[in-house]
């Protein structure tokens, strides 16, 4: 018996083998003609002469109704193929026969109706279906009865329920309806509470103009947070809103964070008077702008606990915070679930929402629940001015504090840059990256003077940075103050970037010299004997990849160089990108860039590039942000104050009136009369070549080797040198291997183009 039921199941095993292969070949040819089928009808001048045949036979026969033979044919292969139904055959093929019959006569009468021929739109047999049907019923009742053919034809094949499509079309109106009341209700409440024109321009006249204290405007709503509640304790069913926490109050004068007593001006900028906040946009009034409602909530929790069960995942909806963009719901899966299988559904929680992308956290920091953050309805609008006028950026805040945004849970964010101590910007185009840019370039103007902080700005774009041209806090150091402007040439910020690094290390002399660790130590020192003050340098380039393009080899080793040590010296950087990338981000400016923000990107592949993690793919774009801090695990999501043009005029235009860029000539810059145009014909920049000349002067000889062993380079020492003979600096006598050197005419060119260099002291 045994050997017997052996036999069978070998014999069986052995059939279903010998029927694998007809079976693939069957469905390949079917799968692969399909596509022909469709290829042919689409583009019939590229399908050879046997796909031109097929499609005119079809189109002569079925008219436009020919497009839908290829889809009711990937619907039988999807249904009985992928799906493996076994059943249903017949039925599907008559049903899609019947479709492409009534799709004929469907669009013939379509045709006839646009003054068409029949013909035309739905073939021979359209044209003749249609003729018949009209000669019995009318036209109107021609087309009702090949509509309903039709409609019937389409939910045999694709199992479509009206019932079920007609319902969700009617929520959908639905909440848009209600959506709509809701918004005309707050603005008719809005306009009510909404005081006089002249009341409004009283008060506005009446509110003296600060001047360092921005923050003293009273703080915007106060925030919620996020916090886990029992899920059962909360009206309607629902999770208790996460309370309202008191914002954290400003840290005293006193402590390790806070800001030192200004110095005092100095004499080009003894009557500077800083940037009022009324040349900002005031916030709107509404007090939960941009936050769902408790329906809208409810709706979501509904929605997303039933998703989760309909995956066989048992987890309930433990709290949630609703912000101005986004609200984050916290997931508290029961015990065994697996954190992986929640983050696994995240297409699916998005379609079940109706989002165009989510975000999850899993887990939340602290907490032992899973974050899942889902867009709002309606979008906040947030304004720079909200956010320097809250208890986030305190009068006592750190000179390069800046203004961020509003995290997910709706509190001001703020972010100190000499803390970083440098920024990575990154996002696709659109996504708000500049307007982060000029809220960080304004955040510092309002609450610092030119003195006290300068700006190298670079922008290959020309479109961006050009706006804050001719401020008083702007710096070059290749450039004297009466020339200085925006970089917007790649090469010329290449040469900037590399004089910067010769800039650093003329100031790590200096804290050398006075036994002192950073730049406020030094200016500490500088008070107390009477020297002057040096300033912090911030530099911003807003596009990254043109400079790496044309010059990336000295911008990538300069960039190397300044984020490795510049930061003790008052040097910090902010790079920003529209591309993400390995070639432009490379892995040596990545490693010395701890602190990061990211905007919407398009793929996966670039937020890992940013953040070293995805979620940047997922945000909504229009200035939602990731930001990771340094020595952070997880990036914070906020949204990004916004400022518009006018703002940015505004405030430039107040800026101009208050002074010229100044600053001491530097080493790197060459004076009055221009040295660089003389030079240029050699190949020699000024910078090396006052080296060359401040070398020759110290060691009182010059040579090849001398020249090489300085700059690195024998084809640089050889223009220096030549450059030295043509300007009959040195001289070779006829018959001599020796250089005879003409100092004085040396020191006097020196005096005439580059005097801030030293040259009394001999060695």
């Amino acid at each position: 018996m045994a050997t017997n039921r052996y036999r069978s199941a070998a014999k069986a095993k052995s059939k279903a083998r010998k029927d694998i292969l007809p079976s693939a070949l069957r469905w390949a040819a079917f799968f692969l003609g399909a596509i022909y089928l469709g290829w042919a009808l689409l583009v019939p001048s590229h399908a050879g002469a046997i796909g031109r045949a097929i499609a005119a036979q079809l189109f002569s026969a079925l008219g436009d109704a020919a497009f839908l033979l290829p889809v009711f044919m990937f619907n039988g292969l999807l249904q009985h193929v992928l799906r493996a139904k076994t059943t249903g055959w017949l039925t599907t093929t008559l049903a899609s026969l019947f479709g492409l019959a009534a799709g004929s006569a469907l669009f013939a009468q379509i045709g006839t109706w646009a003054g068409a021929l029949p013909v035309r739109g739905g073939g021979a047999l359209g044209a003749a279906l249609s003729g018949g049907l009209m000669s019995g019923l009318g036209a109107v009742g021609a087309f009702v009865a090949a509509l309903g053919v039709f409609l019937f034809a389409l939910q045999v094949v694709f199992e479509i329920r009206w019932s079920s499509a007609a319902a969700a079309f009617a929520r959908l109106l639905a909440e848009d309806y209600a959506a709509w009341s809701k918004a005309r209700a707050e603005l008719r409440e809005l306009k009510a509470k909404a005081p006089p024109a002249a009341e409004a321009a009283r008060t506005k006249a009446k509110d003296p103009s600060p001047a360092r204290a921005v923050a003293a405007a009273p703080a915007p709503p106060k925030a919620v947070d996020t916090r886990a509640v029992k899920p059962a304790s909360g009206p309607n069913g629902l999770p208790k809103l996460i309370e309202e926490k008191a914002a954290s109050k400003a840290k005293p004068a006193g402590g390790a964070d806070a800001r030192p007593s200004a110095p005092a001006p100095t004499s080009a900028y003894k009557d500077y008077r800083l940037p009022s906040p009324e040349l900002l946009s005031l916030p709107s009034d509404a007090r939960h702008r941009g936050k769902p409602t408790e329906a809208e909530i409810a709706q979501a929790v509904a929605d997303l606990e039933r998703t989760l069960k309909s995956f066989d995942i048992e987890a309930h909806v433990s709290g949630y915070s609703p912000g101005p963009v986004i609200t984050r719901y916290e997931v508290t899966p029961a015990p065994g679930v697996k954190v992986s299988s929640i983050v696994a559904l995240e297409n699916d929680i998005a379609l079940a929402m109706r989002a165009k992308g989510i975000r999850i956290i899993a887990p939340i920091p602290g907490k032992a629940a899973v974050g899942i953050e889902i867009p709002n309805p309606r979008q906040a609008s947030v304004v720079l001015r909200e956010i320097l006028q809250s208890e986030a950026v305190p009068a006592s805040a750190p000179l390069l504090t800046f203004a961020l945004g509003l995290s997910s849970s709706g509190e001001p964010v703020s972010a100190d840059i000499a803390k970083m101590p440098h920024v990575l910007v990154a996002g696709a185009t659109g996504s708000g990256k500049s307007v982060l840019i000029h809220s960080m370039v304004l955040s510092i103007l309002f609450r610092a003077r030119p003195d006290e902080v300068k700006f190298l700005l670079i922008d290959p774009k020309r479109t961006e940075l050009t706006f804050y041209e001719g401020i008083p806090h702007l710096f070059d150091p290749m450039t004297d103050p009466a020339r200085v402007s925006v970089v917007t040439n790649a090469k010329d910020a290449a040469k900037a970037l590399k004089a910067l690094v010769s800039l650093m290390e003329r100031r790590y002399e200096k804290l050398q010299l006075h036994g002192v660790r950073n730049l406020d130590g030094y200016n500490a020192e500088a008070d107390k004997k009477g020297l002057p003050r040096d300033f912090h340098v911030v530099v911003v380039i807003d596009e990254l990849a043109d400079l790496m393009l044309i010059a990336g080899d000295i911008v990538e080793d300069a960039i190397q160089r300044l984020t490795q040590m510049a930061r003790a010296v008052g040097i910090h950087l902010v790079l920003a990108t529209q591309r993400p990338s390995v070639d432009v981000i490379t892995g040596v400016i990545k490693a010395n860039l701890p602190s990061r923000i990211a905007l919407q990107v398009i793929s996966k592949v670039d937020s890992k590039v940013i953040l070293d993690c995805s979620g940047a793919e997922s945000l909504q774009g229009r200035g939602d942000l990731l930001y990771l801090s340094s020595g952070a695990q997880k990036p914070e999501r906020c949204q990004g104050a916004f400022v518009s043009e006018d703002e940015i005029r505004g405030v430039v235009s107040y800026l101009k009136t208050q002074g010229k860029p100044d600053y001491p000539m530097l080493e790197t810059m060459a004076g009055k009369g221009s040295a660089a145009a003389d030079l240029s014909q050699f190949g020699v920049e000024p910078l090396e070549f006052s080296q060359a000349l401040k070398l020759v002067l110290d060691r009182r000889r010059v040579s090849q080797d001398l020249l090489k062993s300085q700059f690195g380079s024998s084809a640089r020492a050889t223009n220096i040198l030549s450059a030295l003979e043509v300007k009959e600096f040195i001289h070779k006598p006829e018959g001599s291997n020796r250089w005879e050197i003409h100092f004085d005419e040396i020191e006097a060119y020196m005096r005439a183009h580059f005097p801030q260099v030293p040259i009394d002291r001999k060695n």
